[in-house]
């Protein structure tokens, strides 16, 4: 098998694929400029949450293939070297090349003939030629003949169980045939799913649109959720009668939604489908707060600050939105996150006037628990995702009391 660098190898993206690999049969090195949390891998504890990884990381650390550092050093001696590190965006909502450069600048002096570079994370299609050209001027070496990159993105969910990755369908991107066989060799190794051969821009879209069509489909959620309050009517019984569209979701941002549309657009005359999903999607705490403004309420607790349920990744999250937006109307606001240590004191939530469900966490699942937790027999429930039964009981689209008073907003 392999010698493989992971550079990034502590982050979420990084180490689930470091995980991977060196249970797979590959001796891993993650680099990182994050000691702390080298260290902490290095302990046999995640340093974030990720279903089954557990035991990926006590197999791989009690068989020494997975070895972690701060240096670059490594480099030199690998056969596949992965980079995991994103682009942003701008002020002006334009890719940023110089991260994904960076790291080509520091590894330069290690990179060698033979060597297969993986670019893992999602990078706009515009940039990737660039990077083919950095790659042969500051190496010596031809892309193709001499040294050899793909483009591969992790198509799984974010945060969902590593098992997922096992049977991952995975696109793979590259600028000539022996590039794609060498990456195609490496992935047969990790997923048995089926592996697409594409252009590099092809491989990266395939990334940009499976998350977007998910963003899309959320921002239409949202706004029939919109319609059917316009109405009067129950977007949950509505829901119920309809064949698959998704329940409307408060915190649709996630890592990355709120740039990967712009990679998308920037080149096409009708941006509107993308650009509207986002006013839509980033729209909904401002909804939340107009309706508290009717009512008699002076603390908000809000339950949920990561980005999706079951997680501890807060990145993009539209809870913080909301904590804001209610600040500066001057509520008392209290955050309550079990995944969280900074929000995982559930006592915040005593005297409440109202509970926000931004991020349905199974934890929450117990109403009642929740209610006893804030013991407000007037507490106003805001529950935009349906996740509680007692929601889709009420007409008034996820906003009732706790005495199961229907609101009028």
């Amino acid at each position: 098998m392999s010698k493989v660098v992971v550079i990034g190898g502590a982050g979420r993206l990084g180490l689930r694929l470091s995980l991977t690999a060196s249970n797979n049969g590959h001796h891993v090195v993650g680099i990182d400029i994050d000691d702390e949390r080298l260290n902490e891998i290095r302990q046999g504890n995640l340093p974030f949450v990720e279903q089954g990884a557990e035991i990926y990381l006590e197999e791989a650390l009690k068989k020494k293939t997975l070895k972690l550092t701060t240096e670059y050093e490594p480099v030199k001696d690998a056969d596949i070297i992965v980079i995991t590190i994103g682009t942003p965006v701008d002020s002006n909502l334009n890719p940023g090349l110089e991260p994904v450069a960076g790291v080509i600048f520091d590894i330069a002096e290690y990179l060698k003939e033979s060597q297969l570079i993986v670019f893992r994370n999602t990078l706009s299609p515009a940039i990737l030629g660039r990077i083919k050209t950095i790659i042969e001027d500051k190496t010596g070496l031809k892309v193709g003949k001499e040294i050899f990159i793909a483009f591969a993105p992790e198509m799984n969910n974010e945060n969902n169980n590593i098992n997922e990755l096992k049977n991952a369908n995975q696109p793979i991107g590259a600028f000539d045939e022996r590039s794609y066989k060498k990456a195609e060799e490496f992935f047969k190794t990790i997923t048995s799913g089926k592996i697409n051969q594409l252009s590099p821009e092809e491989a990266m879209l395939a990334k940009l649109m499976d998350n977007m069509f998910t963003y899309i489909q959320t921002a239409c959620a949202n706004e029939f959720y919109l319609i059917a309050e316009s109405f009067n009517a129950n977007i949950y019984k509505i829901l119920e009668a309809t064949n698959n569209i998704p329940n409307p979701n408060p915190n649709s941002a996630g890592p990355g939604m709120h740039k990967e549309g712009w990679f998308l657009v920037d080149r096409i005359p009708f941006p509107e489908l993308v650009t509207t999903a986002f006013k839509i999607n980033e729209s909904i705490p401002a909804q939340i707060v107009q309706k508290l403004e009717k009512q008699n309420i002076r603390k908000v607790a809000i339950l949920g600050m990561t980005n999706k349920a079951n997680s501890d990744d807060a990145r993009s999250s539209l809870s913080y939105k909301l904590r804001k937006a209610l600040y500066y109307r001057d509520y008392a606001v209290a955050c309550y996150d079990p995944y969280l240590p900074e929000f995982s004191d559930s006592s915040v939530l005593l005297n409440s006037d109202s509970v926000i469900l931004m991020t349905p966490h199974k934890q929450f699942s117990d109403l009642g628990h929740i209610l006893n937790l804030v013991n407000n027999p007037n507490c106003l429930i805001v529950d935009l995702n349906g996740f509680w039964e007692e929601t889709k009981k009420h007409t008034n689209n996820g906003i009732f009391s706790s005495k199961s008073r229907v609101v009028k907003t």
